[in-house]
């Protein structure tokens, strides 16, 4: 039973800190340069807190691979330069590639059904 109690208390922490984390998430896409302060207003927290919040979502969203390099799951990163965190998109030339992808495939086959119509 309290191994369970355990595991449950450290899953709602985990869910909390997701909610927290997603919410800072769609603040930060809205923006390219917001101050600490303007975000914790925004947030409703106090600057220790967001900083605190801001270092967790940074580490969540790295891993580490095989080879020991860090790689970055999160489709932005961000910095924070004298009290402003500037974002940064850092997977929009992926987004673009994909759906370019998609449309050539789909460009394909279209032109291959094409190519099977009998015209008389």
């Amino acid at each position: 039973q309290d191994a369970y109690r355990l595991q449950l208390k450290l899953f709602l922490y985990e869910v909390k800190q997701q909610q927290l984390l997603s919410g800072i998430r769609s603040y930060l896409k809205l923006y390219s340069a917001i101050t600490i302060t303007k975000l914790a207003q925004y947030m409703e927290m106090d600057e220790a807190t967001l900083r605190s919040i801001l270092m967790t979502y940074k580490h969540k969203m790295h891993a580490v691979d095989s080879n020991g390099k860090i790689l970055s799951s999160a489709d932005f990163d961000f910095y924070i330069n004298e009290d402003v965190i500037h974002v940064v998109e850092s997977k929009s030339t992926k987004r673009h590639g994909d759906y370019f992808l998609r449309q050539i495939l789909k460009f394909e086959e279209t032109i291959a059904e094409l190519d099977k119509v009998q015209l008389d």
